[in-house]
């Protein structure tokens, strides 16, 4: 016998209250002596003697009294000779549905999903009507629709055979997390969830962070019920990555799909396509068994503005590849139609060739129709500290001679923000200036001194890989040599390297000439020598123009769009998105993409304010593009893609399941494998009486006795 309310055993200390009262009575008689009554003392020692006993048996009928009661709400169970087959206490039952896109795996019984849905609909019948009833699926468990029990059974077979797998997937200990929250508010002390699941090892085995109030909980009974035993063959998208970091209109943006094979045999003329608009390509691939392999596209976007595209895996042959979920990638990026540039120099002459640059971008960058690319604002550099650096996408410092602590600490955040900055050293750069407040503010590596050289030098290496130079420049693959003519350097700063940075290009002397920096969201390129000819012919070669531009478009960080994953928390910042009106509305930019489980492609949210954080992961339940417009602005792209984990197929055996619940959470998980008969594993499960019941009756009868008892000794 088993105690479902186990803490109310603590009770049982009451059974100290009638022994205290019965000893305080004892000591409360006294004897007095009356020498007239001493004739009467052999006559009622025998009625003493049975008011003693009397009084001896009362106690004994309030200890047994409190004892059962007590008991009694303890809520005593028993699955031993009491307990019969099918007969349990009434319970809280949660069936949870795992409709993550791995259970479109197969086997001789058919697809694991449909699998499931056959076995919920036998656990119904196996329940009966005895319990109260919960049900819900894994993407939808943290729903408030999850916490209202079932009251039409047949209702709910009926809404079974519509579902469909869906592209959201959690792991375990996230629905332990919200069952519990389910089951909390439940009617019944004794709680049972079933997880109808294929068993993936990478929904299972998850570092705990959830549920963590579920642990040791002996009320709970968790039960997972397997739908197959086989690793399913799949081919999927796992990852799909931008690699160009600078965007502009007709220029080159190369995009990278990585397709992983997870049987164990090679799959040959696998087909990716790439579609962005009306343009799409096609390549043809063979991957090898257990091995991932790069599918590479070049795109030139033809327009500005938000672009947006998907990269797709062809399921030709569901032999090598049941899985259609994880065959699909999502990508966006932004071309800016203008930059915001503030330039902040010493003195005007200093950002001469800067700006004769930039407003000749028209030449330099393709499919620009104007020569306002770049809205330059220009200052004098020690009026940074009254300007809004916000208000622009890279700032440009020129010669500045010194920081202050708060021009330090602002462009400190303006970085930290998302923001990008290219400095280039002068002659009045102040170099132990700079190390104690710009770089220390910074953390970054301190600048090195200032040299001035005989004998002018070139480059040495350059960083072809770097955003800045990716494409631009050519290398001699045989003599690692630059094939262009290098500017030659008479004197500089020797800028530093190490943390948090990456060194671009180095100079024969082993000095740096140029040195990307990361800090926060953004980016800061470092220049050893100004954009002048008192240093260096730089601005009279050819690259000058190019890596000009390019280091401002790249520190800009104006392609700032972070994917999402269906169904997780995903912040907008609205202090970064201009905004018209006080609605957002969230559509997909592909027709031919899945609606909405409430049959809506089109989201419309109300905003309460136009600053903050705003919270979007419930309306991601679809693997897509996601627009966001505001008064008929497009105001953010989002990709929205499956996680990866899903397309892992290796399922756990029921030991290991069992060893992972009982370590992780202190639980026992009954587990009823595929080949097992359901409604007998089932019946065999629910073994077992509730006592209370009888425990009552008998504190009732123990009452009446002692009603009694006391009776007879008051009439006499």
């Amino acid at each position: 016998m088993t105690f479902i309310n186990p803490a109310i055993l603590w009770g049982l200390a009451a059974i100290s209250i009638p022994i205290l009262i019965h000893i305080f009575n004892l000591k409360r008689t006294k004897k007095i002596e009356f020498s007239t009554l001493m004739f009467l003392k052999e006559i009622q020692q025998s009625k003493y003697k049975k008011i003693k006993l009397k009084q001896l048996l009362i106690l004994l009928c309030r200890i047994a009294f409190i004892i059962l009661l007590v008991m009694m709400f303890a809520k005593p169970f028993d699955k031993g000779f009491l307990g019969t087959p099918g007969e349990k206490a009434k319970s809280s039952v949660l069936l949870i549905l795992d409709d993550s896109f791995s259970m479109q795996s197969r086997d001789k019984n058919g697809n694991d999903f449909d699998n499931a849905k056959k076995k919920i609909t036998e656990t119904l019948d196996a329940l009966g009507d005895n319990n109260e009833i919960f049900f819900t699926t894994v993407s939808a468990i943290d729903k408030n629709s999850s916490t209202i029990p079932i009251k039409a059974l047949n209702k709910l077979k009926d809404t079974l055979m519509l579902l469909r797998t869906s592209e959201i997937s959690r792991n375990l200990n996230e629905v332990m997390y919200y069952a519990e929250n389910i089951l909390s508010s439940s009617s019944h002390t004794q709680k049972e969830m079933y997880l109808f699941t294929d068993g993936q090892r990478s929904f299972i085995t998850n570092e705990i962070t959830w549920g963590s109030r579920f642990k040791d909980n002996k009320n709970v009974h968790i039960n997972f019920i397997l739908t197959g035993n086989r690793d399913a063959n799949n081919i999927s998208i796992d990852t799909l990555n931008i690699v160009s970091k600078i965007f502009e209109k007709m220029r080159p943006v190369k995009i990278k799909a990585i397709i992983n094979n997870h049987n164990n045999f090679n799959a040959a003329n696998k087909s990716v396509i790439l579609t962005m608009g009306s343009y799409k390509e096609e390549k043809v691939i063979d991957v090898p068994a257990n091995q991932t392999v790069e599918s590479e596209f070049i795109v030139k976007p033809e327009n500005t503005g938000f672009i947006s595209g998907k990269i797709e895996l062809v399921q030709n042959d569901i032999s090598d590849d049941e899985i259609s979920g994880d065959n699909r990638q999502y990508f966006s990026f932004f071309v800016p139609k203008e930059v915001n540039v503030l330039i902040a120099s010493g003195t005007p002459l200093d950002a001469e060739y800067i700006k004769l640059v930039l407003k000749s971008s028209q030449e330099i960058t393709q499919g620009i129709e104007q020569s306002t690319y770049f809205n330059i604002k220009e200052i004098n550099s020690a009026d940074i500290s009254s300007e809004d650096l916000e208000r622009y996408n890279s700032v440009v410092i020129i010669n500045k001679s010194r920081f202050t602590s708060s021009e330090s600490a602002k462009l400190k955040e303006y970085i930290d923000n998302g923001g990008g900055a290219v400095i280039y050293s002068g002659s009045n750069t102040d170099i132990e200036n700079y190390n104690t407040e710009l770089m220390k503010q910074l953390d970054l590596p301190y600048i090195g001194l200032r040299y001035t050289l005989n004998t002018s030098v070139k480059f040495d290496k350059i960083d072809f890989d770097n955003p800045v130079f990716e494409g631009i420049f050519k290398k001699d693959t045989d003599k690692n040599n630059i094939t262009l003519e290098s500017p030659e350097i008479k004197s500089g700063i020797a800028i530093g390297g190490g943390k948090n940075s990456v060194t671009i290009v180095t100079l024969l002397n082993g000095t740096n000439f140029m040195v990307e920096y990361s800090k926060g969201k953004g980016k800061l390129i470092m220049f050893a020598v100004p954009p002048d000819m008192t240093s260096s012919d730089f601005p009279a070669k050819n690259l000058f123009s190019p890596v000009t531009i390019r280091s401002i478009l790249y520190c800009s960080n104006i392609n700032g769009i972070k994917p999402a994953v269906t169904g997780r928390d995903y912040f907008i910042d609205l202090n970064k998105i201009s905004l018209k009106s006080d609605t957002l509305i969230l559509s997909s930019d592909t027709k031919d993409e899945p609606r909405t489980r409430e049959g809506k492609q089109n989201k419309i949210i109300a905003l309460e304010s136009n600053d903050g954080l705003l919270n979007i992961g419930k309306y991601l339940n679809n693997a897509t593009n996601i627009k966001v417009t505001n008064s008929g602005i497009e105001v953010l792209a989002i990709p929205n893609n499956f996680n990866k984990e899903e397309s892992i197929t290796i399922r756990l055996k029921p030991t290991e399941i069992k060893e992972y619940v009982s370590n992780s959470y202190k639980l026992e998980a009954n587990i009823i494998s595929p080949e097992e008969q359901l409604t007998s594993s089932l019946l065999d499960l629910r073994i077992g009486k509730d006592l209370w019941k009888y425990f009552l009756i008998f504190a009732i009868i123990f009452l009446i006795i002692e009603y009694l008892l006391a009776r007879s000794i008051t009439k006499k």
